[in-house]
């Protein structure tokens, strides 16, 4: 863990200067920051006024043809306004330290929610998810994905608790990335109904309302547009299929042409199929085991679906990762076979060289895709073999 760490630091700091050149994703959120502040938000989603803005301190280089677009719902860039007002190198070692402070969070509420974590100390617990490579991935890019693990861990911790508006409104909290959101909200609000739903819209509404204040009618006209058009195109800032680690990546990855159609076509219809079998598991998770390990389930489902999920996305494996540890622990004495699936897809996302050889030398990061959906059918196997045992703790938010 010391040494991968280590290579992570090795690697940013390899990096520094090309940060410093306004590289990162980072610079679209320094860019929202500065747009807000400047009080034009009616042309944030305009790729003339972000162009304007980051001329100003990306150095001119080949590394990019045109402004680093924001493509986040409004809402979110009031983040960054703060941050706006240092100089940018700054501004995103400021980022990294709040980063750094999310990660500290989320050990301590993986420590409260989780029995295995218990037993590891708080800095242990934060040193080793600094060795996760998604975790690198979203240092590297300076973008906001442990935050969105921050939002999944607290609604998750409310759902323990069976605090289900709460839990929907804290969820809601992360439409920042409603493509990942959204598919966990939706199994979510199958699982527990009116109560979950209700949050899950409120905080929604409420951010749409801020949103609309800060860009106007017309900025929020521009934006699914612009977001589509921006995440559709590489030559824009869009992601070529080949670096996704999901299903669309998976199976549209393979070509170095424009998608056809009909490949996207397969990858929607495999995402309904992965959202109806996560939903289908709602008469399952009637104890605590399954439960826990229907909502890790979950979790991974939204990142395969979410349609531009990226590596630094895959932070929220964090969860569960501490979940199927947590569950092989606890079954270690009961002399059942366990299955192969739950931890050989989770050990091999836990080795760092191999996200390294698949981003930089061969290419093809969503090969990543191929593990999720393994270790996705192993947890939906082992939650119905706990499924069946009635004997635990049966939640009475579910079912």
């Amino acid at each position: 863990m010391v040494g991968t760490v280590g290579v992570h630091l090795f690697f940013l700091w390899n990096i520094r200067e090309q940060i410093g050149q306004g590289a990162p994703d980072f610079t679209s959120y320094f860019t929202a920051g500065i747009v807000l502040r400047t009080g034009d938000g009616v042309h944030l989603y305009d790729f003339r006024t972000q162009e304007k803005v980051q001329a100003h301190f990306v150095a001119k280089t080949e590394l990019r043809r045109g402004p680093l677009a924001y493509i986040h719902p409004p809402f979110e860039a009031l983040l960054f306004v703060p941050l706006s007002l240092l100089p940018y190198r700054e501004a995103f070692l400021g980022w990294s330290l709040v980063n750094l402070g999310l990660l500290l969070l989320v050990a301590c509420l993986l420590r409260g929610s989780i029995a295995v974590c218990r037993g590891v100390n708080t800095w242990l617990l934060t040193f080793a998810f600094c060795a996760f490579f998604p975790v690198l991935a979203n240092f590297h890019q300076g973008q906001d994905a442990i935050l969105l693990l921050v939002v999944v861990c607290l609604a998750f911790r409310a759902l323990k608790r069976e605090s289900l508006f709460a839990a929907g409104c804290l969820l809601g909290l992360g439409m920042f990335k409603f493509h990942i959101i959204l598919p966990l909200a939706l199994t979510l609000g199958v699982w527990h109904g009116f109560r979950f739903a209700a949050g899950f819209l409120a905080t929604t509404c409420g951010e749409g309302l801020v949103s609309l204040l800060l860009v106007g009618w017309k900025g929020a006209l521009e934006y699914p547009s612009f977001a589509w058009r921006v995440v559709s195109a590489p030559a824009l800032g869009g992601v070529p299929f080949h670096r996704l680690p999901n299903l669309l990546g998976l199976v549209g990855g393979w070509s170095v042409y424009e998608v056809e159609w009909e490949v996207k076509a397969a990858v929607l219809v495999g995402s309904v199929g992965l959202l109806i079998a996560t939903i289908w598991l709602r008469p399952l998770v009637r104890n605590q085991s399954a439960y826990n390990l229907g909502f890790g389930g979950a979790v991974i489902v939204a990142a395969l679906v979410g349609y531009s999920s990226n590596t630094y996305d895959l932070c929220l494996l964090i969860l569960p990762l501490a979940i199927v540890a947590d569950h092989l622990f606890s079954r270690a004495g009961e002399g059942r076979r366990a299955n192969l699936g739950l931890y050989v897809p989770a050990l091999l996302l836990c080795i760092s060289p191999l996200w390294f050889f698949l981003w930089m030398k061969w290419e093809h990061l969503n090969l990543v895709g191929a593990l999720l959906l393994w270790w996705f059918v192993a947890i939906r196997r082992e939650v119905g073999v706990l499924g069946a045992n009635r004997n635990d703790f049966v939640p009475s938010s579910v079912g």
